[in-house]
């Protein structure tokens, strides 16, 4: 307590559902609002996510989400602008996106894309970050 606590999330996996927000992003808010309420500032408290594997259609688009299921909305849409909105860099591994053929602008506008999801973990990791094993 008094220094900044960094926490970096990995985000791999999905909602096969295609039906709730991302379990996994919600974490990252949960995290946020626990220092919130138990009054650590704001200035203490930083986290980022490195998303690859499955969790990439949390950062897309109402339109891309659309397209590729069914003409559903991102159900993680809200949350990821929330967090964006907040300062949360959130960053998509270059090589999921590729492989999953997602434009720039299919992404959510704040989202960061990395050339690697090895890459942005150890740029993290390299500013003080420290890897949140939940």
């Amino acid at each position: 307590e008094g220094h900044a606590c960094r926490a970096v999330f990995e985000i791999s996996a999905g909602d096969a559902e295609g039906s709730r927000a991302n379990n996994q992003i919600n974490t990252i808010a949960r995290f946020l609002n626990i220092h919130a309420r138990h009054g650590v500032p704001d200035a203490q408290v930083h986290a980022a996510a490195v998303v690859h594997g499955g969790g990439w259609t949390a950062l897309l688009t109402d339109e891309a989400y659309g397209e590729r299921f069914d003409g559903k909305t991102n159900p993680t849409r809200g949350l990821v602008e929330e967090l964006l909105a907040n300062g949360v860099p959130l960053v998509l591994c270059g090589q999921t996106a590729g492989a999953r053929g997602v434009a720039r602008d299919e992404l959510l506008p704040g989202v960061q894309v990395s050339v690697s999801a090895m890459t942005a973990l150890n740029v993290f990791l390299s500013q003080g970050y420290h890897l949140n094993p939940w």
